[in-house]
This record gives C-alpha cells, sequence and structure tokens, in this order.
C-alpha cells in the first residue's frame, strides 16, 4: 500500500506540473498533500453578451475569454464552459455546457417564455472554479421582458446579506471605431472599420462584435468581480474537463456513508450511440472519468458497482451544475423611459420574428434510424467470436448454449453460487474478473443470467483475452444481446441506477445579419450584428460590413474584449437609421 502511494503522489505531481496526458488526469484525483500547489492554478473568465436587455423566447448570444495562470505554458486545463442563466437568487432558469478552445467559448442560450420580467445574471463558470467557491465565477447582469404576463420578478430572499461587489469598467482608447456615414437608409450595407489607437498590438486582443438599438447594451462594463476568498476554504473537490469530453465525478459509500477506497465503476451510455466506462474510486474513495461527446443534449448512463452480495455500496454523483447560493447584488427592477420604447419594440420585433419563423419552418420529418442494431459496432470492436443463437438449435437456457457452444467459458462455485470464468491462452486472464454484460449493462448475477431462455438472446459475443477499459482491467468480455432489447428480463445490479447528464449544447451557425431569402418576411432583428470571433492583424485596419435594420432610430455598435492583463476594453460608435 505504502508503494502505491508514493506511485499516486509522482503521478500527482507529474499531473500538476502539466506534463501528464489529459486521460490519466481524467483518472486521477488530486491527492490532498499537493493543495498549495493546486491552489497556485488559478483560471479568469470574462463573459460578453451581445445585449443586456431581452425579450422571453430569444437568444442570448455570449463570447467568454478564458484564462489560466500557474501551469507552464501549453498545458492541458478546463475544457468546458459551464453557463447558467439564474435570478438573482441564484435559481436556474437554463443550465448548459459549451468547448472551452483557444482560450475562448461561444454560444447561446434560449430565454424560456415562462421567465417573468426582472433582473437575471448570466453566471459561467469550469469546475476547476468550483474548488474556490461560486465568487470566483463570472456574473453578467442584463435585463428580461416578458410581454405576455403582468408580474415582475421578486425575490423571496430580500433581507439577505449581499455580497458587495464592483462591476468591471470598460477600458476606452484601446480601439478608435467609425461607420463611412452617420445616417444610413433600410438596407443599406454599413461599413465599421476598427483601428489600433494605442500601443497594444491589434493581434494580442480578444474581440466580439455587437450591433444593436440605443438602450439595448450596457456600455458601463462587463461582469461582476467580488472579493478574492480567503486560501482556507480552498480545497480539491473537482477536477478540470480535458479533451473532447465532458467529465463525471462522485464518490463510493459504504452502508455506514464511509468512503470506500479502490471500487470498481461500470458506466454505461444508453441510447442510439451506446458506450461502455470503467473506473475506480481513489485512496478517499472519490473517481471521475471522462467521457466523449455524444449526440443529443441530454446523456442517459446507468451507473453500477461491483459488489459483493451484502456490501451495500453505494455511488454519488456530483451535481453537473453548481447549485451553491451566492449573494448576487439586487436592485429592483426599473425601465427608464426611453429603455420603456425599447422593450417595447424588441417584445415586438420577438413576436413578429417567431410568428414568421413558424409560418415558414419545414415539416419535421421524424427522424429514419438507418443502421440496424446488430450491424452498429460495438465499444469493444468487432474482432470478437460471435454466436447467433438462430443458428443452432434450441436449448433450455444459457448455461447449456455456453457449455455445448462456447468452450471458452467455465463456471465453478463461490459463496455457493456459479460463477463464470473467461478461458484463454494467457493464464493471467484469470486473475481479472470479467466483463459479463447484457445490452451493455454490467450483469454480477451470474446464477441469474445463465437461467435466461435462450428465446429471448440475439447473439454472444466474446473476447477471450485481458481487455482494459479506462483504469480498470477484465479478464476477457461477454456481452449479450437481447432481441427486444430489455436484458431478457433479468433484474438490475444492486446498487445501480439510472441518471442523465447534460452534453455540450449544439453548436448553432448565428446568422445575425441574415440576407432575408423572401421579400414577405420583415427584419425583425433585436441584435442587428453579431460576432463573437473579431480577429485583428497588426497595424492593419479592420473593416466589417452588415446590412442596416428596416426599423428607424439609433443603434450602436459596441466592441469588446480583454487584454493580455486581464483588463476588459471596449470601444464603440453609433449610426442612424433613416
Amino acid at each position: 500500500m505504502k508503494k502505491f502511494k508514493q506511485a499516486y503522489r509522482l503521478l500527482v505531481f507529474a499531473i500538476l506540473a502539466g506534463i501528464s496526458s489529459g486521460s490519466v488526469l481524467a483518472q486521477t484525483p488530486y491527492d490532498p498533500d499537493y493543495r498549495e500547489e493546486a491552489l497556485n492554478i488559478e483560471e479568469e473568465l470574462q463573459l460578453f453578451t451581445d445585449r443586456s436587455l431581452y425579450s422571453v423566447n430569444e437568444s442570448i448570444y455570449f463570447m467568454a475569454d478564458y484564462a489560466v495562470s500557474g501551469l507552464p505554458e501549453g498545458s492541458p486545463w478546463s475544457s468546458v464552459l459551464y453557463v447558467e442563466l439564474i435570478a438573482g437568487d441564484g435559481t436556474p432558469l437554463v443550465q448548459s455546457k459549451y468547448r472551452i478552445a483557444g482560450g475562448k467559448a461561444e454560444g447561446s442560450l434560449r430565454i424560456p417564455s415562462e421567465s417573468l420580467t426582472g433582473n437575471y445574471y448570466v453566471k459561467a463558470y469550469t469546475r476547476w472554479m468550483r474548488n474556490r467557491g461560486p465568487q470566483d465565477f463570472s456574473y453578467t447582469a442584463l435585463k428580461i421582458i416578458n410581454p405576455y404576463r403582468s408580474e415582475v420578478l421578486v425575490l423571496d430572499d430580500q433581507g439577505a446579506s449581499y455580497v458587495s461587489a464592483d462591476q468591471l469598467i470598460f477600458k476606452e482608447g484601446v480601439l478608435e471605431c467609425s461607420t463611412a456615414s452617420g445616417a444610413y437608409q433600410s438596407g443599406q450595407e454599413v461599413e465599421f472599420c476598427l483601428n489600433a489607437a494605442s500601443s497594444v498590438l491589434l493581434d494580442q486582443l480578444r474581440c466580439c462584435l455587437t450591433v444593436a438599438p440605443e438602450g439595448a447594451i450596457d456600455l458601463i462594463g462587463g461582469s461582476y468581480r467580488f472579493p478574492d476568498q480567503e486560501r482556507d476554504s480552498f480545497r480539491v473537490a473537482f477536477l478540470p474537463d480535458l479533451g473532447n469530453g465532458i467529465s463525471i465525478s462522485g464518490s463510493v459509500l459504504s452502508p455506514d456513508l464511509q468512503p470506500v477506497p479502490y471500487a470498481t465503476l461500470h458506466f454505461a451510455l444508453l441510447g442510439k450511440e451506446p458506450d461502455f466506462f470503467a473506473t475506480m474510486s481513489d485512496i478517499n474513495g472519490r473517481f471521475i472519468l471522462t467521457v466523449p461527446a455524444a449526440e443529443g443534449e441530454r446523456l442517459e448512463f446507468f451507473v453500477t458497482p461491483e459488489q459483493e452480495k451484502e456490501s451495500g455500496l453505494e455511488v454519488r454523483i456530483d451535481e453537473e451544475f453548481d447549485s451553491r447560493a451566492m449573494g448576487l447584488p439586487f436592485e429592483t427592477f426599473h425601465l427608464t423611459d426611453y429603455e420603456r420604447e425599447i422593450a417595447r419594440k424588441i417584445t415586438l420585433n420577438m413576436q413578429i420574428s417567431n410568428a414568421f419563423s413558424q409560418a415558414l419552418s419545414p415539416a419535421e420529418v421524424p427522424f429514419q434510424e438507418t443502421v440496424a442494431e446488430g450491424k452498429r459496432i460495438p465499444f469493444y470492436g468487432t474482432r470478437v467470436k460471435r454466436l447467433y443463437i438462430d443458428d443452432y438449435i434450441r436449448l433450455p437456457n444459457l448455461e447449456e448454449v455456453f457449455i455445448n457452444l462456447v468452450p471458452e467459458l467455465q463456471f465453478y462455485k463461490k459463496g455457493g453460487e456459479t460463477r463464470i470464468r473467461v478461458l484463454s491462452s494467457n493464464e493471467s486472464i484469470r486473475v481479472y474478473n470479467p466483463l459479463i454484460m447484457i445490452d451493455h449493462i454490467s450483469v454480477f448475477d451470474h446464477q441469474a443470467l445463465l437461467a435466461l431462455s435462450p428465446e429471448k438472446i440475439e447473439r454472444v459475443d466474446l473476447i477471450n483475452e485481458i481487455y482494459l477499459k479506462g483504469n480498470v482491467a477484465f479478464g476477457g468480455v461477454l456481452a449479450i444481446h437481447s432481441r427486444k432489447g430489455d436484458m431478457a428480463g433479468i433484474d438490475l445490479p444492486k446498487g445501480s441506477y439510472f441518471f442523465d447528464y447534460q452534453n455540450f449544447q449544439p453548436e448553432n451557425v448565428i446568422t445575425a445579419s441574415p440576407s432575408l431569402t423572401e421579400e414577405r418576411v420583415p427584419d425583425a432583428r433585436n441584435t442587428v450584428f453579431w460576432a463573437a470571433d473579431i480577429r485583428l492583424e497588426g497595424d492593419k485596419q479592420t473593416k466589417v460590413s452588415f446590412r442596416a435594420p428596416e426599423q428607424a432610430g439609433k443603434y450602436l455598435i459596441q466592441v469588446r474584449g480583454v487584454l493580455p492583463g486581464g483588463e476588459v476594453f471596449s470601444a464603440s460608435s453609433e449610426f442612424l437609421v433613416e
């Protein structure tokens, strides 16, 4: 045990030094002895939205600038951004995940139609930031209008003590921006120019650009910053997401709620593209694994621990989003007369846009399954010994099938029960338990499995070699596939359960300045133009063009970003549509 502990610490140190691979990190929680090294790894987030005033049924477009310090340059770290639309008391309305790549993330949040008129925040963070607490997150304030309901959002806990927070004020003078003309006709092309106005190199800046009605954009500052937390509050409870997947972490507990070290866990990903994952809890009973992104917004998993009949192990999955309450600054909802007029136009445009999008949307075509279940490549590959039940005469149960048709399987007694072992020319296969599954879900009651009727089974796949999955080795694989995908009626293992987990938000192609294809469709854009990734090159002038909206009025162009030192900057210009 001492030798294992020493090797474990060396591995953790390698991870903290940034020289270990992402796959190793995904399997190895941090040792508490390295808390100080972990404390030096800090992340910064700045999130910018396309507007600060919205209507329900609209999308909030955003760009988040991400930076990490305390690691060797180029070391992999957080690759997933968690974004929520919340009320002032922390109640979430929408929760989504987005990829972080190249120091930024972008996406959109759809405002639910039932949201009340009021003040809200866009909350953004990574798994690693959860170790410092919600004061380390990014919070961007905005207002939402619901024209269908007269109620205004009122927080239940009005008397709560709120943490003092300062809004980050935009630094001016970094860029100069201008339009070719101060006034345009509806539909006319507007050309917008950016020039460096300081010694900062343009290619060091990360920018987003938004064009919206005056009064719908906050020109003062960005997200809110809270006082730094005490160092004592930091503890490593969450490892960062790495690579192209999302992380699942948690604990394994005994019936008396004590952590269980070195417990083997089986995770089955269900759905159209089933998969299997395995991991072990560490010395503190904690575990983490990374699963690759899959289709769909929600992923359905089945988890079960390997355990003796009476061990009663319990698997607890960590919350995928942080639910800790945060005393955010609260102000009574109020609109100025000018904001009220802008809000009226925004809600009207929303209703027009939704009406036409529903009228013009193509009829939904039911999804057609094009690949038969038996033709899919299972997670363990195709280099297997495969047995189709219908190719042979009927036998009374699976035990008879295995005895007569699968000589690589052996039966033995343990604790008075029949167990299955996979035989191989590699004698070391006996050291490990086999992975036995039915419909991708692990089965540990071998007697119940052997008693199943072959009439309920389509095929049997066998791998009689040592099989590695994650950090777990198995003494071969026996995968049974039922005809109806119902596990042939066998009971689920003890301590197992199904749970949903959110996948990445699907990437939508944002066309915020469209060229309408049908003349009868009105231009009801509230965000006239949005670009989350404006790339500036050296000393060159950067030009962006968009089409002027149909509605007359004053519009603002705003460019925002983050300087290399972490300061947020802004440059803006305005124009009229006559």
